[in-house]
């Protein structure tokens, strides 16, 4: 077969091939005019386990709060029992508080045994730790011992007006640091529920309307930090949703 070359063309035509077997010439990828928004899953699982999880985390400070009141209501008693000298005052008073503590850390109160608690306040998250503050009465206290009144505390010991009002100090100190934190996770929750609530309303929200929500339960998270809950390590609150 001979070719000739064809003057003023090109491609094929240039070397006069029959066209009826030329491959035709790929088009160019057609892009889509349409392009649709990227589209984002809110998660409300990891919301609502989140909120789960805070919930617990009140619970278990709130019962070290109400136990933390009752130790101070003990004191008061052993301080008197001290001025009065009543051996059998100070017994009541230890016995009885003892009996209300063991109680409650049978029920699964944690904080109260000097136990951590961990709340899942932010989903995907570090977890929030709560440092526990041990109100256990101790037949030897140390030194950094919250209760440094023995359980085999003597009324007509000289030292004993003094132990107690450390303990006092330090009580009150744990309390505060109680308080701040039950405060911060109960602003907490309800960053939590609002953002639960989008996901019941919607289930899927454009790329601007996620990322602005997560900024914000970010921004909410910050706000009601406490050195209490200061451990939170900075986490993509995108975590929240889910492509």
């Amino acid at each position: 077969m001979v070719s000739s070359i064809l003057p003023g063309t090109t491609g094929a035509g240039a070397l006069g091939v029959d066209q009826r077997y030329t491959r035709p010439t790929p088009l160019a990828p057609r892009r889509d005019e349409a392009v649709q928004g990227d589209r984002v899953e809110l998660s409300g699982a990891a919301v609502a386990g989140s909120r789960e999880s805070v919930r617990n985390g009140i619970a278990q400070v709130q019962e070290a709060l109400a136990l933390g009141h009752e130790a101070q209501a003990m004191l008061v008693q052993a301080q008197a029992a001290a001025k009065s000298g009543s051996q059998a005052d100070l017994d009541t008073a230890l016995s009885a508080f003892a009996e209300r503590l063991e109680a409650a850390m049978a029920r699964g109160a944690k904080l109260v045994s000097g136990e951590q608690v961990q709340v899942q306040a932010e989903p995907g998250g570090a977890p929030v730790v709560i440092d526990g503050v041990d109100l256990t009465l101790k037949a030897d206290p140390a030194e950094e011992d919250v209760i440094g009144v023995s359980t085999n505390a003597q009324a007509d010991d000289p030292a004993l007006p003094q132990t107690v009002q450390r303990s006092m100090e330090k009580l009150q100190e744990a309390m505060t640091r109680l308080l701040e934190s039950v405060r911060a996770l109960e602003a907490h929750q309800g960053f939590l529920g609002a953002v639960e609530g989008a996901a019941n309303v919607r289930g899927d929200l454009d790329a601007d309307s996620a990322r602005l929500l997560a900024l914000q339960v970010r921004q909410g998270l910050e706000a009601v930090g406490s050195p209490a809950i200061a451990n939170v390590e900075p986490q993509a609150v995108l975590s929240l949703f889910r492509a």
